[in-house]
Formats: structure tokens, sequence, C-alpha cells
């Protein structure tokens, strides 16, 4: 099966018409958020609180994907910016694996990124057959760029509540994810029940 983009979605063509249309999004109703969902014997409140937290997520995604796009980078790009700061000289193959993308896109991305002079291909020296990737400065100055800029929306949001407030949002979202991983292995554990539990 072939792997998509984990930014994709239905109303996008393609990676530059879904950077347009995500910035006309901020201004417009041209690609807006998708409807809540609907909840049966789900109290108000914590609909409400579903759904904030689902608006947080649309807006911040729309300001990563604007940010990025403002700077002539595609999001995708930035993305594999990012990981090589942290993974200088992962595999082409490891790199696609980690952004859930096929390799030929990845090879894209990355003949983009040499062509502005952000990253270096060279072939592995145990196993030549084995492409790694490599930063260079400009690669690091650009990547670099991009977390001052997310970190002042950062700043001017999240940072912008109380410190109590911030400590309390801390709490409430680590105990929220602790709570959402317990039912996901709960679900797995369930599964795996039931296959096993299933005649053959």
């Amino acid at each position: 099966m072939r792997r998509q983009n984990a930014l994709s979605a239905p109303c996008y063509r393609s990676e530059r018409t879904k950077v347009r249309l995500v910035i006309a999004a901020a201004k417009t109703t041209a690609c807006p958020a998708p409807p809540p969902p609907e909840f049966e014997n789900v109290d108000p409140l914590t609909v409400s609180v579903f759904h904030s937290l689902g608006r947080i997520m649309h807006l911040n995604r729309l300001v990563l994907l604007k940010t990025v796009s403002d700077r002539g980078v595609q999001p995708p790009e930035a993305f594999a910016l990012t990981l090589l700061t942290r993974n200088d000289g992962i595999s082409q193959r490891e790199l696609a694996d980690v952004l859930h993308l096929s390799h030929p896109r990845v090879s894209m991305i990355l003949r983009s990124l040499e062509d502005s002079g952000a990253v270096l291909r060279r072939p592995d020296e145990a196993d030549r057959r084995v492409a790694r990737v490599f930063l260079t400065p400009e690669g690091r100055q650009r990547e670099k760029e991009h977390r001052v800029v997310l970190g002042d929306f950062v700043n001017r949001t999240i940072g912008a509540l109380s410190e109590d407030d911030r400590r309390e949002l801390a709490r409430l979202l680590r105990e929220l994810g602790d709570r959402t991983m317990s039912v996901i292995q709960e679900e797995q554990a369930a599964k795996a029940q039931r296959e096993d539990t299933t005649p053959r």
C-alpha cells in the first residue's frame, strides 16, 4: 500500500496547492477545519473540551504550514531538516520511514534540498548502495531560523498564559496523554485476546 504524507487531507491535491489553501484557510473558509464529530452518551462539558482540543490542533497546524511556506520551504522539507539536526547521517530509507513518505517522494525532497545547498547525500562507507544524508551549514542555519519563528509563536500563545495556568495545563495534558495511552493499550490487548480465541 502506498504511504501517504501525514499532512495530507482530502481537499489538498499537491504540496504547493495544500500550502496555498492552508494559508487561505487562515483568512477565509477556503479549506476550513473538518466538522467536529457527533457523540452519543457524552456529557456536554466533555464534548466542549474535545472540540476545544481539536480547534487548537487545527490552528497550530495552520500556523506550522504557513510559517514554513512563508520562508519558501515546503512542509516535508522543513520536517526533513528538523530530523536531520537530530539524526545527521541518517540513511535515505530511514528518513522515508520516519516521515511516512514513499522513497521516491523523499528522493524528490532531498534533491530540492541539495539544489538549495541545505543537504549533502553520500554513499555509506560500509555499503555503497545506502545513501546517507548530511546537513550543510546552510541547512543548519535554515532549520535554526524555522525554530526561531516557531518559538516566537509559542511564546505569544502558550507563553502568554500565566505560569500557574501553564503548569496546570501541562499537568492536565500529561494526565490526558497517559489516559489516552492506557486506552490504546487496552484496545490492543483486547484485540490480541480476540485473535487468540478466534477459531482457526
